[in-house]
């Protein structure tokens, strides 16, 4: 499985899995590289068989004629906060003629903060984006100057204010109600193969009962985080996982919801990164889902 950077909340349900013993028999490699665009040729090359990868990536690469479907999402509403250094400006007018902390062209740290910039009439033609990598190295680079903001999500965007580095100018929950984070995908071949089918059937099931297990069990889903996030302290981790659970972001029913894939193609679309917005068939593969949904039954909300 290939992730667009380091280990962080996104990929919370996992790790409860893994900790948890969910996974059971099935072994699975984690490959970290460096952005969406990074991760979806490593699923098309075939040098992974499943990518988290983020919606607009998954959108675009659909439209070029990739053959990829997403089979559930551990986290598909984003956490993702537009951050300014302190020095630089407290309001989003102020992000004009910024340089940019980014992930890589085409990958969300990259396209959103374009979106919310043509949202307010600020002329993102004036703002710089360099490429730096994960969510806490985008953070180090506006700490460290090389750049004035990026976006992050919010273990590292509430660390940053912590310290007193940066201001949060906005959450994107905020901005784009309804905005698709991530999905994880799998080349539409592999979905004819039985030893795949029970892989990303397990995948899915895990990525459910490790989502409810965050919103019903905060604080040690804090704890598993912690183990892989150790530079981090856990009474902040605590704190960060009760506010991401406040935005009921996780995948608590799969994570597939057709009007989320709706509202971001068509969002997409009007915003002018993509020419046409796939349908919620032409993206989504609701099978996995239905049959851990008749497993475990709904979510009680």
């Amino acid at each position: 499985m290939v992730f667009p950077g380091p280990v962080t909340t996104f990929s919370l349900p996992y790790l409860v899995a893994q900790k948890k013993g969910w996974l059971g028999d099935l072994e699975v490699e984690d490959i970290f590289v460096t952005g969406d665009a990074n991760a979806m040729r490593t699923v098309l090359s075939g040098n992974a068989d499943i990518g988290l990868i983020g919606t607009l990536n998954v959108l675009a690469s659909i439209h070029a004629g990739a053959n990829i479907r997403a089979i559930h999402s551990w986290q598909p509403i984003g956490d993702y906060s537009l951050v300014i250094a302190k020095s630089k400006g407290d309001k989003l007018a102020d992000l004009a003629g910024k340089i940019f902390a980014s992930s890589g062209p085409g990958a969300l740290p990259d396209q959103l903060p374009r979106m919310v910039m043509r949202k307010y009439g600020i002329d993102e033609s004036t703002a710089r984006f360099v490429q730096v990598g994960g969510h806490a190295a985008r953070l180090q680079a506006v700490i460290g100057g090389r750049a004035d903001a990026t976006l992050v999500n919010t273990v590292t965007a509430l660390k940053g204010v912590h310290d007193g580095k940066v201001t949060i100018l906005t959450r994107l929950s905020k901005e784009f109600p309804g905005l698709g984070y991530v999905w994880n995908v799998v080349r539409t071949e592999s979905l004819a193969k039985p030893e795949f089918v029970a892989a990303f059937q397990t995948m899915t099931d895990i990525g459910i009962r490790g989502s409810r297990f965050i919103m019903e069990n905060p604080d040690e889903a804090a704890a598993i985080l912690h183990e892989r996030l150790p530079d981090l302290d856990l009474a902040f981790l605590k704190n960060v996982v009760r506010d991401l659970n406040s935005e009921n972001l996780w995948g608590i029913d799969g994570g597939l919801d057709p009007k989320i894939e709706e509202f971001t193609a068509d969002l997409n679309v009007k915003l002018g990164n993509l020419p046409r917005a796939a349908t919620p068939a032409e993206v989504l593969d609701p099978r996995f889902v239905d049959a851990a949904l008749k497993k475990f039954g709904p979510s009680k909300k």
